[in-house]
């Protein structure tokens, strides 16, 4: 064996596997993203992986914690802390989104790998922690809250970041939403905001849709 591979695995360890499979999925996607794969692209047997993670279910739970880590930016808590909670809240959907956007292979697999972790689970206690300085209160309904908003933000990114089913179609063509506003009652009001391009975004729509789960009312 040579020294090259000899220093890779004597500095192998769980966060190491976890950015390199993460670096496969941005580019190579998520069906790329096996455990031969992973050695081979840091060149060692894909075997040693097992000393740090028992399976691929525990590789894939790792590299969601590894992105909802980046989102939350515990480290960069303290310059929220001057905010209100619910300011608190609609920045950290937005590092959500930002975070996904940023890599779209991953998006699928936070779709359907909840928060399980440890250090995932302190990084929400630490959240908590700082919205109840800020004057929110912790009951039952707390973690429906966050569920809704971390499926809104992934589910909105889905649609800004998935290709079409079936790889065409999934515009509005604008010759029938005319069509549309002209001839059906309450439907130019309606569509409006898509046939004004420039009164219309993908981002404006996302903060209309965290600030109506925040405080119970779209902004005006």
């Amino acid at each position: 064996m040579d020294a090259n591979k000899t220093q890779t695995r004597a500095g192998l360890s769980r966060d190491t596997i976890l950015q390199s499979a993460l670096l496969v999925l941005d580019e190579r996607g998520y069906d790329a993203l096996t455990l031969r794969m992973l050695g081979k692209y840091m060149h060692f047997s894909y075997t040693a992986i097992y000393r740090h993670l028992p399976d691929k279910a525990a590789l894939l739970d790792g590299v969601t914690e590894v992105l909802w880590l980046k989102a939350l930016d515990l480290d960069a808590l303290d310059v929220l802390s001057n905010d209100s909670w619910q300011i608190i809240l609609e920045k950290l959907a937005n590092r959500l989104r930002n975070t996904l956007l940023e890599h779209p292979n991953a998006v699928p697999l936070v779709a359907t790998h909840p928060i399980s972790t440890k250090k995932e689970l302190l990084a929400v206690s630490r959240i908590l922690e700082v919205l109840v300085s800020r004057g929110y209160e912790v009951t039952d309904n707390s973690i429906h809250l966050i569920m809704n908003l971390s499926v809104f933000v992934i589910g909105h990114v889905i649609a800004e970041s998935v290709p079409p089913a079936g790889g065409a179609g999934g515009d509005a063509k604008p010759e029938i939403l005319e069509e549309a506003a002209h001839t059906e009652v309450f439907m130019g009001r309606f569509l409006n905001p898509l046939l004004k391009s420039d009164q219309y975004n993908l981002g404006e729509q996302f903060n209309q849709g965290v600030h109506a789960l925040i405080y119970g009312q779209p902004v005006l």
